[in-house]
């Protein structure tokens, strides 16, 4: 079995859902008392959200990389996880090959083998021939293009939300103010359904899918609510996590 490590905690909420669930589909697939080789390293949120106001985004890299590193070096981790959609903002850099100065003091190469949420979103996509997709999730993950240029590596394109200001800021808020606290509201349910139907009404294109590109988005959206394929980044994520954790 590969050891695994998981950097959590953004938020809490989520990465509970990638601890049961990595190592209930791991007995599943082993038997008897078999759990998964983890390592979680779990960061207070706090204090990343802070950066995120503020923009310091290369800060936040610098932190998760040490992070990162620590797993691979000091606790053996054969792959490394991001328990979380937005922070893979800073995941080409947290991937980045370093110097470390081993024990012994020789300078060794070090890759860190990261296990990019997108390109398990892009391998569920193909799995139902979605090309085209709504990709839901924080405001960063929505506006800027670090999702969208990963799936765009596998052929997958993210459609505008450009003309949704409004739906964006609530999205954004509904994650952190409620979803990231364990609160589901009716409110904030009839929301969420509301826009996954009126983007498609109000487009001339249709998308193939929808991807829930939050770890926490899974709370309040599940596939019998819409009528196209649901693509959860969360399970998508844990799914690659298992097989990896396996692959022996």
């Amino acid at each position: 079995m590969k050891r695994i490590g998981i950097i959590g905690g953004m938020s809490y909420e989520s990465t509970l859902h990638y601890y049961e669930r990595i190592n209930r589909q791991v007995n599943e697939r082993a038997d008897g008392l078999t759990s998964a080789d983890l390592v979680l390293r779990s960061v207070n949120f706090e204090e990343y959200h802070e950066l995120m106001g503020k923009g310091y985004w290369q800060e936040i890299g610098r932190r998760l990389s040490v992070e990162a590193r620590d797993l691979v070096v000091a606790h053996r981790c054969k792959y490394v996880a991001i328990a979380t959609n937005t922070m893979h903002k800073v995941a080409d850099h947290i991937a980045e090959p370093y110097k470390w100065l081993s024990p012994g003091s020789r300078l060794i190469d070090v890759k860190i083998p990261l296990v990019h949420i997108g390109d398990c979103i892009a391998e569920k996509c193909k799995e139902v021939g979605a090309k085209r997709v709504l990709l839901l999730g924080t405001k960063f993950t929505m506006t800027e293009d670090f999702m969208a240029k990963r799936l765009a590596q596998h052929g997958i394109n993210v459609m505008s939300v450009d003309n949704y200001p409004e739906e964006i800021e609530e999205i954004d808020r509904i994650i952190f103010d409620e979803l990231c606290h364990g609160v589901v509201t009716a409110e904030s349910e009839e929301f969420m359904m509301n826009f996954v139907y009126q983007f498609p009404a109000d487009s001339d294109i249709r998308p193939d899918a929808i991807v829930l590109g939050c770890t926490e988005l899974e709370m309040i959206l599940e596939q019998d609510d819409v009528d196209i394929p649901l693509i959860n980044s969360t399970q998508a994520h844990i799914d690659k996590i298992v097989e990896l954790c396996l692959e022996d």
